[in-house]
């Protein structure tokens, strides 16, 4: 009889230094689970940051062109107006006097926006809802100001960056991953609550 309930013990005592020893393997599992999923967060995070950093780059020539080409067919047309000027003075035709007239007066209206190209995150938050956003050409296309674009975006939820500050939004982010403070998708009210960075709102006196 003793010598079964030593064997018993021994036993029973073997039987929880496995069950603690599976207890521990367990542990190191999941945090190595924890440590692979926010390793592949980053990277996430990094890819992204960087696919749209050459979005926004691609978009900024798209409107640097644009801007070159108005200022080409401008010239050009200053130039068709001014001999439009002379003809006027040197041609005694009524009707080609009024041609000319109307060459000269030209169109009116605002000067088209040109070179503001933003980045937007929508209510999806990140890494779903992020695109590049030329807001000149969204002001040229609705014929309305710059700002009244941004605010129509902020008012339904976006959050817009420029580069800098988007660099440093996932930057943030990386750094609250690691911390442990957060994981994929951010919602764009969790970014909202983030300190240190904000919400790019121009000057129109200063768009850098």
């Amino acid at each position: 009889m003793t010598v079964g309930n030593t064997n018993l013990e021994k036993l029973h005592q073997k039987g929880s230094e496995l069950a603690s020893a599976a207890e521990s393997l367990a542990a190191l599992f999941e945090q190595e689970a924890i440590r692979l999923r926010r390793k592949d967060e980053i990277v996430w995070l990094t890819t992204l940051r960087s696919s749209i950093l050459q979005q926004l780059e691609r978009a900024t020539e798209k409107e640097i062109a644009a801007k070159s080409s108005y200022n080409k067919a401008r010239t050009e047309i200053s130039l068709f107006r001014l001999a439009a000027g002379l003809l006027m003075m040197t041609s005694e035709n009524r009707t080609m006097q009024a041609i000319s007239r109307e060459l000269l007066a030209g169109s009116s209206g605002r000067e088209p926006h040109y070179g503001t190209v933003l980045i937007r995150i929508g209510s999806k938050g990140l890494p779903e809802d992020v695109e590049v956003v030329s807001i000149s050409s969204l002001a040229r296309e609705s014929k309305r100001d710059e700002a009244e674009i941004m605010d129509r975006l902020l008012a339904r939820g976006n959050l817009l960056f420029g580069e800098e500050t988007f660099s440093y939004l996932i930057d943030r982010l990386v750094g609250e991953i690691l911390r442990g403070g957060l994981g994929l998708p951010v919602p764009t009210e969790r970014l909202s609550q983030l300190q240190g960075w904000r919400v790019l709102r121009l000057n129109p006196k200063n768009k850098n």
